[in-house]
């Protein structure tokens, strides 16, 4: 989404890579990292996506690697990825 709220769409890549980009910057601003992530929830449009994703997605991370689930679903805006992620308070470790 755009800081207006309004959906980016492109290819499962854009698509995944704007909103990792989008929740590193959220993060940011809460005084954490994506090495905060403890769980992440995916939703593809179809499962014909999974390798793409997986790679975008990946660039992300480093082992060890958050815990995450996968499922398909049909998504709003038309987009073909949605992502949640929750992280802990990192004044709280």
């Amino acid at each position: 989404m755009t800081a207006e709220g309004e959906p980016v769409y492109g290819t499962v890549t854009e698509q995944t890579l704007n909103i990792m980009h989008g929740v590193t910057k959220t993060l940011n601003r809460a005084r954490a990292s994506l090495n905060d992530v403890v769980r992440v929830q995916v939703w593809l449009s179809d499962m014909k996506h999974f390798a793409e994703f997986n790679r975008a997605y990946g660039s992300f991370f480093h082992e060890v690697y958050p815990s995450r689930t996968v499922t398909s679903s049909t998504l709003a805006f038309g987009m073909d990825v949605e992502i949640e992620i929750q992280a802990v308070n990192p004044g709280n470790k």
